[in-house]
């Protein structure tokens, strides 16, 4: 129905310009308002964990990023699970858990795909490699294992083990993408390495409070466990309860210890920041609206 100045009844909505931020939590399709993204950030999956700490997926922050016309395939790489829980979805070790699952930021020009955390093993292994290490697991008395390496770019190894004595042996902390994991020391298992702080870029809504990419923490036999710290990025604390030890969803967190339960790495995610892009454009518009987002140069 026409009102009397010649528009159409509805919801008065105006476009504008301004900054958009897509969130990815599920596998999906990007499609571009602008020409090139301000940042992308995409995160894998954490590595799941029997004992040792896990790594946490892989985190990359790409700045100006072209984006091309046609729509963009978005994976979401799951966190590996606990060898108790059913095969994984990556690499795992004897005893241990599984690694992350990728998430890929599918542009044909330049993709960005980010590894799997490494999984953290139970004991006699070294942790797996990943976007960031797990943690080792500890073996004969006096010796060590060493944690598994972090991706170039994406973060950092995971802690070596120890084992002072027959009764008692701490494993490693998983790696982080601020930090490596901790090293065990002779009477304490190592922490997870700490996450990023991406909330200046994209907000505090997103990952833990803006932190995405901490690494799990170790347990141990006999001694004491790392302690939980947070916000460090998801990672999962050393805990008898598994709803603390698991990587906390779409933050790539690493899984922590779960005193022989295991426990499953968080999910990852990725997120789009573009600027000077045209919103609010859905809706019913009366033709004074339309009329002055041309004179603006807001409709398109």
């Amino acid at each position: 129905m026409a009102n009397t100045n010649g528009g159409v009844i509805g919801v008065s909505n105006t476009p504008f310009k301004g900054t958009k931020i897509s969130h990815f939590t599920s596998p999906g399709t990007f499609n571009r308002s602008v020409p090139q993204a301000d940042y992308v950030l995409v995160v894998a999956g954490g590595g799941g964990s029997y004992n040792a700490g896990s790594g946490a997926g892989g985190t990359i922050l790409t700045p100006a990023h072209p984006l091309p016309a046609s729509a963009v395939t978005v994976t979401i790489g799951a966190g590996g699970t606990a060898p108790d829980s059913g095969p994984g979805s990556g690499p795992a070790v004897t005893g241990g858990g599984y690694n992350g699952a990728d998430s890929v930021f599918a542009t044909q020009a330049s993709p960005i795909t980010a590894t799997g955390g490494g999984a953290g093993t139970s004991d006699s292994d070294a942790g797996l490699p990943g976007g960031s290490g797990g943690g080792g697991g500890y073996t004969g008395v006096g010796q060590t294992l060493p944690g598994g390496t972090g991706s170039p770019g994406q973060g950092n190894p995971g802690g070596s083990s120890t084992r002072p004595s027959p009764q008692f042996g701490n494993r490693g902390g998983g790696g982080g993408k601020g930090a490596s994991g901790q090293n065990a020391g002779p009477s304490n298992s190592g922490s997870g390495g700490v996450g990023v702080d991406y909330s200046p870029t994209f907000g505090s809504q997103y990952g833990d409070s803006g932190f995405f990419g901490g690494g799990g923490n170790a347990g141990s036999a006999g001694q004491t466990q790392a302690p939980s710290t947070g916000p460090n990025g998801g990672g999962g604390g050393a805990s008898p309860q598994s709803t603390l030890a698991d990587g906390a969803a779409n933050t790539g967190g690493g899984a922590g210890d779960n005193v022989g339960n295991g426990s499953n790495g968080g999910s990852g995610a990725v997120l789009v920041k573009e600027l000077n892009a045209l919103q609010n454009t859905s809706g019913v518009w009366s033709l004074q609206a339309q009329f002055a987002a041309l004179e603006n140069g807001n409709w398109s």
